[in-house]
């Protein structure tokens, strides 16, 4: 092995702190490798000043994630990284806009290519456990019906349950309300999903089940964590993940 022909990888962090590290984890353990030379090179920069997402989307707020996103995505392209992943769904949103300007450094699409993983694993009906941003401004939405597959979002009550498991544990550090998350699975299943996507990278550190109330658990950072591994040449340790290896390798 070796990785002197792997690409760079930079991750925009900060989006939130605990999921950038959680990203970071992910791709170390996913990646297949039998000395520290054979891992990725990686740069994070971590800024967890970026305006709140969903703030600015719901228009509570005037302070937009763009501007920075926008530096940070070019500031690691000049420090020589070609393939680029942030650990936040809901700042894919406008993603085009704040990547614009990209001349060999590329961005791994967290909601498109997890709405890729679904199409390729055969599943139709996919509920969305997200911030009400990434709601509200379709993020994942889009990205699943362009593959053919339905969307469903919790109702208002269930919806609350997410975004207190997001805002009030997770974001604050303290232990997630795992009896919400299984009463918001019950009330997806109940909607005909025979999946759910973990939509907010902030529930990728709670230790969600792989499987639901008979649906499969789809965690979009574990998604974007093989796929930036994949786009930058290495091999991935499939027998570290709960997901399957949907891509013919």
């Amino acid at each position: 092995m070796g990785n002197e022909n792997y690409k760079k990888l930079g991750i925009i962090g900060g989006l939130g702190p605990a999921a950038t590290a959680t990203l970071f984890a992910r791709v170390i353990d996913l990646t297949e490798a039998e000395t520290d030379q054979d891992h990725l090179d990686i740069t994070i920069l971590n800024r967890p000043q970026t305006p709140d997402r969903t703030a600015f989307i719901l228009g509570k707020s005037d302070e937009s994630y763009l501007p920075p996103l926008h530096e940070a995505a070019l500031e690691l392209e000049d420090l020589g990284c070609e393939v680029l992943a942030t650990p936040c769904v809901t700042g894919h949103y406008r993603s085009d806009e704040w990547s614009a300007g990209l001349q060999t450094a590329h961005l791994v699409h967290m909601p498109r290519e997890t709405a890729r993983y679904l199409a390729l694993a055969g599943k139709r009906c996919v509920g969305i456990m997200a911030t009400d941003g990434t709601g509200h401004a379709r993020v994942l939405q889009n990205e699943l019906e362009a593959y053919g597959l339905k969307a469903v979002l919790p109702n208002a009550e269930n919806q609350a349950k997410v975004m207190s498991i997001i805002y009030d544990d997770v974001k604050r550090g303290r232990p997630a309300n795992m009896r919400a998350f299984d009463e918001v699975s019950a009330h997806l299943r109940e909607q005909g999903c025979d999946s759910v996507i973990l939509g907010c990278t902030e529930l990728s550190v709670i230790n969600a089940p792989a499987k639901s109330h008979g649906m499969v658990v789809v965690d979009a950072m574990e998604v974007l964590a093989i796929r930036s591994v994949q786009e930058c040449g290495a091999p991935v340790k499939w027998d570290h993940t709960a997901l399957d290896n949907v891509y013919g390798e």
